[in-house]
């Protein structure tokens, strides 16, 4: 599905295009980069959306992995073979995806040949895509959001950092159902990154790992996460 000249969803149980997380899709010019792939089982539904869009899957060179949580990058190893194409992720990330999920199982075979860090620019053809450091959704961290320009537009792939607000933070769901019960200081850290995605980049299109996109106004929602986790930060100094 289109979201704009050269944006695509491809994937994501709430449009009814795959079981898992929103699947994004970006036309680089002559090249396809994909923002997460949910899980293994996701991974041909996303290949045949791909083609509903008249696009060659082939085509596809990279697949960027926002955090190591399985609905997002369980597919990983299996989209890499199938596209044939590079993975790029956190290299905690990296780490978690090349143990096969397994915390007792050390990385055997080097699968993630991008590994980030944040604050990486990557270029393709004329797109940039810059890498932000956003820790605080998952415990083991590798949380990574990604920034894009295009049709004079910022678009900021936030994954599960932040959400369209409906009703509360994604839905209605409750902080804890994001982060789960975490320290003050992680909680802290969480906030931070909020504000610093606000501060410094201030979206025009906000796209998320669940749910509803913000196609206007994408810096209001990061706006919004912030009240809500401020909210909860706050409460929970009570307990």
């Amino acid at each position: 599905m289109r979201i704009l000249d050269g944006v695509y969803i491809v994937g994501g149980a709430g449009y009814n295009l795959s079981g898992g997380c929103n699947v994004y899709l970006i036309d680089a010019g002559g090249e396809l980069l994909l923002i997460d792939i949910g899980s293994e089982d996701d991974v041909e539904l996303v290949e045949e959306n791909i083609r509903a869009e008249d696009l060659n899957p082939k085509d596809v060179s990279v697949l960027f992995i926002t955090h190591p949580h399985k609905d997002h990058a369980g597919g990983a190893i299996r989209a890499k073979r199938l596209f044939k194409c590079r993975l790029a992720a956190h290299k905690i990330t990296a780490e978690i995806i090349e143990s096969g999920f397994q915390k007792s199982q050390k990385p055997s075979v080097d699968q993630v040949e991008i590994k980030l860090s944040g604050g990486e620019s990557l270029t393709f053809g004329d797109l940039e895509v810059q890498v932000l450091d956003t820790p605080g959704h998952t415990r083991e961290g590798g949380d990574l959001c990604y920034l894009i320009e295009a049709n004079g537009k910022s678009i900021l792939f936030t994954r599960d950092v932040a959400f369209k607000c409906e009703g509360g933070l994604m839905g209605g769901h409750p902080v804890t159902a994001w982060i789960g019960k975490r320290s003050q200081e992680d909680i802290e850290t969480y906030l931070n990154s909020l504000r610093s995605l606000l501060e410094n980049v201030k979206p025009d299109i906000l796209l998320p790992g669940h749910g509803l996109l913000a196609l206007r106004g994408g810096w209001r929602e990061l706006d919004e996460c912030i009240r809500i986790v401020a909210k909860h930060l706050e409460e929970s100094a009570w307990h």
